[in-house]
């Protein structure tokens, strides 16, 4: 979940116990605890206790209506171009792969079972005989490779093909154009896939959650050429996940009706209506009017007044909102500029003025929660002083500060904290810093062209590894390296990281994110948590460490109120 996205925002995407990556367990405990200290918040809505559901009697009309908070439209509908948390909704919905992740975001089997070698790098799937896309087409273990490879291909121009599949031999090659094989995957036979990596990567699986690895039709694809299909989804047999799309009203909403080939237990909902609402406090107020069964994502300052409405529920995630630099021209191409900027920023009053305590300042990249999280690291902290010595020591006179503006979408930064942000530049540095409001969609478009000169990202886990936080987004290489930061010693210790194993591999990438926050390649603000009112006459949905979770689609339905 590239994630400049909404919160679940790229959800930790995702177990079989397997003895060389014990962490899972500790994410799970981890979350279970954040959830106890939260009291009243965290009182569970809309995913009820045997007892009280099996009193309960199925409302006659099955018809889920739900907001798509955070933007306008489906931005990304192709899996290959990892999609943003708001288009995710939809991509989770229509595919389905050979793993998913549950409540806990422990892995568990979906379309296949596996078998790991002694080594950790031969992985071997055995499929289900029925699996299907919504026209009845099999999928089978050629169906994968077809997939896998034509992520990686340049004519699909993936952004993050390339890391989630960098691990399975002749990936690289493919990528690059030497070769339009990928090696490391064979078919033993239909339903028996056999992958190869080129090391053992203890978070494999945890990758395969990632909608990347989700069989797409080729048919489809192949009809309506690898960049326009997902224009035709409607009515198009594209995936296999439990829904297809009957309508696409685009800026409006998406409709969406049970895949009738479906190879899990069918769904008790007939139809699904997704409305797109760019702002949150809109949506809050169409939920209060009898819009929407339910709403999430609230926005801080709605919170205090959801707090008191029955279903409502909160809990923290895995993502960060980080601020981010042009690194390849003046001002912020200079590491004293954008450490100024991080000595400027007071996170604490952002948590606690703007937020109103929902969320936790961040010193860090990593959020708790997730392996190789550093609770005593200081990072930058609020310093006006240092900010504007460092600021002084580049530009002695401030007039001679090029024009700085600072680019942000409107879906995840509201008025007052773009606001306030302004202020405390302005206050700590004496320079203005222009405010620039862009919707979602374009946002991401421009930070994937480096058109920002200074931005706003947010990042949640895809899976369970500091390599999904910091090689994803901040090596030399990385697609995601919105800014087009660059530190040798920092690409040094990743790389170093990735030839260890436990405690010794998560002390090399404790040493590279410190040098991520000292150098400023990131500036991180705030660890997130997300809000929800959810009644209790909607079943089977409810909140985790990814955001919105609806886990089986059999068991989401509506109740009699």
């Amino acid at each position: 979940m590239a994630i400049e996205s909404e919160a679940l925002p790229m959800q930790l995407r995702r177990c079989l116990p397997r003895p060389y990556f014990p962490v899972i367990s500790l994410i799970s405990i981890t979350l279970l605890l954040l959830a106890g200290c939260s009291g009243s918040n965290t009182a569970t809505a809309g995913n009820n206790t045997a007892s009280s559901s099996s009193k309960s009697t199925p409302a006659s009309k099955q018809v889920l209506t739900f907001p798509n908070v955070g933007t306008t439209d489906i931005g990304f509908l192709d899996p290959a171009q990892g999609p943003d948390a708001n288009s995710l909704l939809a991509v989770n919905m229509l595919f389905s792969g050979l793993v998913r992740s549950d409540i806990n975001l422990n892995i568990v089997p979906d379309q296949a079972t596996w078998q790991i070698s002694p080594d950790g790098k031969t992985y071997t799937f055995t499929l289900k005989p029925d699996i299907s896309f919504s026209d009845g087409t099999h999928v089978t273990a050629q169906t994968y490779i077809y997939t896998w490879t034509r992520a990686l291909l340049p004519a699909t121009n993936s952004p993050v093909a390339n890391f989630f599949e960098g691990a399975i031999a002749g990936a690289n090659d493919v990528s690059s154009g030497k070769a339009r094989t990928l090696a490391g995957v064979k078919a033993l036979d239909d339903h028996t896939l056999q992958v190869s990596l080129i090391k053992p990567t203890p978070y494999f699986l945890e990758e395969l959650a990632n909608p990347i690895f989700f069989p797409l039709n080729q048919q489809v694809i192949e009809q309506y050429g690898t960049k326009n299909w997902t224009q035709h989804a409607a009515g198009a047999a594209i995936g296999t996940g439990p829904w297809m799309i009957k309508d696409w009203d685009h800026n409006v909403k998406m409709v969406l009706v049970p895949n009738p080939h479906y190879y899990g237990a069918k769904s008790k909902l007939t139809e699904i209506n997704m409305t797109f609402v760019n702002d949150k406090s809109t949506a809050f107020k169409a939920y209060r009017a009898g819009q929407y069964d339910f709403v999430w994502n609230l926005d801080a300052s709605d919170q205090p007044a959801a707090k008191s409405m029955p279903g409502f529920i909160r809990k923290p995630l895995l993502q960060t909102d980080l601020l981010f630099f042009d690194n390849t021209k003046p001002p912020f191409n200079n590491t004293a500029m954008r450490q100024a900027f991080a000595y400027a920023t007071d996170r604490n009053t952002l948590v606690h003025s703007i937020f109103k305590d929902t969320v936790m300042p961040a010193p860090t990249i990593i959020p708790p929660g997730m392996p190789g999280y550093q609770p005593n690291y200081a990072g930058l902290p609020y310093n006006p002083s240092k900010a504007k010595a460092l600021l002084l020591s580049v530009y002695p006179d401030v007039t001679k500060v090029p024009t700085i503006t600072f680019s942000y979408p409107s879906s995840q930064v509201s008025p007052d904290e773009a606001s306030a942000l302004q202020q405390m530049w302005q206050s700590a540095l004496g320079i203005q810093v222009k405010m620039r409001s862009v919707e979602l969609t374009a946002y991401n478009d421009e930070t994937l062209k480096h058109q920002v000169q200074f931005g706003f990202t947010q990042w949640g886990a895809d899976f369970p590894d500091p390599f999904d936080w910091l090689a994803l987004n901040l090596s030399s290489t990385a697609p995601n390296n919105n800014g087009e930061w660059h530190n040798q010693d920092f690409d040094k210790l990743i790389a170093q990281a990735e030839k260890e194993t436990g405690d010794a591999r998560l002390a090399l990438y404790n040493q590279a994110e410190q040098i991520a926050i000292s150098d400023v390649g990131w500036l991180p603000i705030d660890h997130q948590a997300i809000a929800a009112v959810i009644p209790t006459w909607v079943h089977g949905v409810t909140l985790n460490g990814n955001g919105l979770y609806f886990g089986d689609w059999s068991e989401v339905y509506l109740l009699q109120r």
